[in-house]
């Protein structure tokens, strides 16, 4: 669209102005893969536009990334500003048109409005309609999530269990691990999802199981109704990829990295993650005609 002919230098720097609205890790990754993505591939398809092109990553929060260590966040920040990406932190949008966006700058109470060619919302989830009349009908519309107990069942209803980003455990009653009362409010990521998912279907079966042997020794303590330890979260640390090959970690034991050699460990963590033998011959081959030949521009 920036190419078309007749078009003003404003109209070409306006289709080329790519905002992303949220500073999290999806947020941080797409503006980083954006951006090589344009320096790496559609430079050499339209030379005549490199100069017009314009990232702007938007912040509520004082820091992107600001769920990671603050080495992490400075760290990317920096390599933003090296990359030309524009970061405006302490900015809340208001609202969103076709051709604009409007945002409040906090620290000035003043209201500003930015042209854009593309707006991409990455400022967190809502909820489902399905989950939200289910809510409303067992009495918690004024959540946010359904509230569920230890065992993930869900508040109010005896066989309903609710797991992902939908819910959230409302309280423990077993002492928990420095790393689990850290994690008391669980992030909506696929690593919770999975682990509740394992976990869920392990209660599942030894309930069964149960059933069939009611002689067999208890493994868990019981008090009266429960038969089983309640669900606990272990995180095994996060990755932010940040575009040049480069990214960033915090794992477990306060350990962080940044740099290319983390980002190879992000490709071995993602590759092992994979469902399949298959899959992550696909992944890895995809990596290696990128690396070899560069994206495949005529697929977007």
């Amino acid at each position: 669209m920036a190419v078309l002919p007749g078009l003003s230098e404003e109209e070409r720097r306006r289709n080329l102005h790519f905002v992303i609205v949220g500073g999290g890790p999806t947020g941080v990754e797409f503006a980083a893969e954006l951006h090589d993505y344009f320096q790496e591939d559609l430079v050499k398809l339209y030379p005549m536009v490199k100069d017009l092109v314009k990232i702007t990553v938007i912040q509520s929060g004082d820091h992107i990334l600001n769920m990671f260590d603050d080495r992490i966040s400075t760290f990317a920040e920096k390599k933003f500003t090296r990359d030309g990406i524009d970061v405006q932190t302490g900015c809340r949008v208001v609202s969103v048109s076709d051709k604009e966006i409007t945002m409040k700058v906090k620290s000035k109470g003043e209201v500003c409005s930015i042209p854009h060619g593309l707006v991409v919302w990455s400022t967190g989830i809502g909820t489902r309609p399905v989950v939200r009349d289910f809510m409303q009908q067992i009495g918690q519309a004024d959540k946010r999530v359904l509230v569920t107990d230890e065992w993930l069942r869900v508040k109010g209803c005896e066989d309903v269990y609710a797991i992902g980003d939908c819910a959230s455990i409302s309280q423990r009653r077993y002492p928990l691990s420095q790393v689990d009362s850290q994690m008391k409010s669980l992030p909506a990521t696929a690593q919770v999802a999975a682990q509740q998912g394992t976990y869920l279907s392990s209660c599942f079966n030894r309930r069964e199981h149960c059933k069939e042997h009611p002689e067999g020794p208890r493994r868990f303590k019981s008090s009266g109704q429960h038969e089983f330890l309640p669900f606990r979260y272990k995180h095994f640390g996060q990755f932010a990829p940040l575009g040049g090959e480069q990214a960033a970690a915090e794992l477990p034991g306060d350990w962080v990295s940044m740099g290319h050699s983390t980002q190879w460990l992000w490709y071995s963590v993602y590759a092992s993650k994979q469902v399949s033998w298959r899959t992550r011959v696909l992944v890895v081959s995809d990596w290696t005609r990128r690396f070899i030949f560069g994206r495949d521009s005529s697929r977007i």
